[in-house]
């Protein structure tokens, strides 16, 4: 059989860095659902750019975790 071993992940973060990012991101992503939600119902002359604004946020909130992700 092979030899194989897993790497440990390396811990670039303190946890307190970390539980931050996911609280900011779980933030995000829940008000980029509210300007969703917003700017199907507001005036039309604003709509396209609150929804356009929760696309925004909601994608930061899922890219948001990646910072100093690595291929590894």
């Amino acid at each position: 059989m092979s030899d194989f071993k897993v790497n440990p992940a390396p811990q670039n973060d303190t946890p307190g860095a970390m539980l931050g990012r996911v609280i900011v991101s779980f933030v995000l992503f829940l008000a980029g659902l509210v300007l969703i939600g917003v700017g199907a119902t507001a005036d039309p002359a604003i709509a396209p750019y609150v929804f356009g604004g929760g696309i925004v946020a909601a994608s930061l909130a899922f890219g948001l975790p990646m910072i100093g992700a690595s291929k590894g």
